[in-house]
């Protein structure tokens, strides 16, 4: 990371990067599609095209839970709810926990080619507004997920939501035009047209609305370099703002009304005093260490405004940070939960009789074990999955997203019979799996109060010793009684 100049505002800052694909292909192309701060926790979720979603925890960015939402579609926004991150699908929208359960999967055919979703705050009934390339804006109610109103959009598609304090919802389209619509009736009140070519991306704050695009010469698309800003106010345009970089994506800063937060697709990030412009003392050119065979994808900044996100079409998660030890995502953030440490096996002691032989520590070396057997005298065999009963199927039960069976208790887990080719094993048919062990159903035991078995009893026992990795004992006769008569 460099900056342009010995200026307080790049020095303050720090780099971390992450690589998405790390726990599934390292060799697979994934790009990043968009990108979220969590807005209770430390976390920061990350989608991908190829319907993934990955959670991030703090300023180092590790991993924490990482999950697949769709199998045919990339992932086209992520907003973060007090339920968990709330996934937007080309063709479907779904809401998981922050540990990576499904708490449901919402399709429609009016959620055709989606590309952009928002819930406004301050609603006292939860909607959600979504829009996409099918020229429709919908309005569903989430509680009860139904559609509550769709507009054909006069544009062709709608392609960013913003809302406005001043209860608006700005959208955007592909071809410039910005309206700002009511959202009750989703009717069109204002209509802005910034850019001649394309919008590149917008957002809006109780006063201003800035945007920055291209405009079309020539047949080429020509990125503009000056924010366009409109006054809420008085519904008029202000001055255009100059900027050194190509803007493509833009942020308020939630401190002041009138700073923005740029960046382009070559990892340059800035500030911009709309009123003022720029200025070098406040406003340095920061650089990412990107790969320069890609472009930056998605831009994100947290609550707090102490971290900036970006997503990188090579499959990289970037995070610009304060160098401060508060340094957070957001001021007053929910403690995360993680998964339980793994529990360390019991290790018995070698010189014990009792203790079994598995709980003997064994040194790791590269030589030979005296108990591994000659190759000659073993044979793998691997042992073939085993049909699923069709009773099974017939009785099977979704729930969060798992297929679920009623258990017949009929064995215990992990308890598998022998094929029946030795003398000490009975047909498969006749195979008498062992109870829990906390159930006294041992007819031996109620028969037998003392515990001795008898030489007949012991031939009828039909059981493996070997299979149980247990040596047959000898009999050991019973002590004496030394109490006095």
């Amino acid at each position: 990371m460099d900056g342009s100049g010995d200026t307080p505002y790049a020095l303050d800052y720090s780099e971390s990067m992450a690589f998405f694909n790390s726990a599934y292909n390292q060799t697979s192309a994934q790009s990043i599609t968009a990108t979220e701060f969590d807005s209770t926790q430390e976390l920061l979720w990350a989608g991908s095209n190829e319907g993934r979603v990955a959670s991030f925890y703090g300023c180092e960015l590790r991993k924490h839970t990482g999950f697949r939402v769709s199998t045919t579609s990339d992932i086209r926004s992520i907003l973060s709810i007090a339920q968990g991150p709330l996934i937007l699908a080309s063709d479907s929208l779904s809401l998981y926990t922050r540990q990576g359960l499904n708490v449901f999967t919402h399709r429609a055919p009016y959620l055709d080619n989606m590309q952009c979703m928002l819930i406004p705050q301050s609603h006292k009934q939860k909607k959600i507004y979504v829009g996409g390339y099918n020229g429709q804006l919908c309005e569903m109610d989430f509680d009860k997920r139904t559609l509550l109103r769709q507009v054909t959009v006069d544009e062709g598609d709608c392609i960013i939501l913003k809302y406005c304090t001043r209860n608006f919802i700005a959208t955007g389209s592909t071809n410039g035009v910005v309206n700002l619509r009511d959202p009750n009736s989703l009717q069109v009140i204002q209509r802005f047209t910034p850019h001649h070519g394309s919008l590149s991306d917008l957002d809006i704050n109780n006063m201003y609305l800035v945007t920055c695009g291209f405009t079309r010469k020539m047949d080429h698309m020509n990125l503009d370099r000056f924010l366009v800003v409109y006054d809420l106010r008085n519904m008029q345009q202000l001055a255009p703002v100059p900027v050194y970089i190509d803007p493509c994506f833009l942020h308020y800063h939630t401190m002041t009304s009138t700073s923005v937060m740029v960046a382009s697709q070559y990892g340059h990030h800035t500030q911009v005093d709309l009123t003022g412009g720029l200025t070098h003392t406040y406003s340095p050119i920061i650089n990412l260490t990107t790969n320069p065979a890609g472009i930056i994808t998605t831009f994100s900044v947290s609550t707090s405004m102490h971290c900036t996100a970006f997503g990188h079409s090579t499959g990289t998660i970037h995070l610009l940070y304060k160098n401060d030890p508060q340094c957070c995502f957001n001021y007053q953030s929910v403690e995360t939960q993680f998964a339980n440490p793994p529990i360390d096996p019991k290790v018995g002691d070698l010189n014990d009789p009792l203790s079994s032989l598995s709980s003997v520590p064994i040194p790791i070396t590269s030589r030979k074990l005296l108990s591994d057997m000659p190759k000659q005298w073993t044979k793998s065999i691997a042992r073939p999955t085993p049909k699923i009963p069709k009773e099974f199927l017939d009785n099977v039960r979704v729930f969060q997203g798992l297929a679920c069976v009623k258990n017949p208790s009929t064995r215990r887990a992990n308890q598998w019979p022998y094929p029946p080719d030795a003398d000490t094993l009975a047909p498969r048919e006749q195979i008498k799996f062992l109870p829990d062990e906390d159930e006294n159903t041992n007819p031996n035991e109620k028969s037998n109060p003392d515990g001795v078995i008898n030489e007949t009893e012991a031939n009828n026992l039909n059981f493996d010793a070997l299979s149980l990795d247990q040596q047959p004992q000898d009999k050991v006769p019973t002590p004496p009684s030394t109490a006095n008569t």
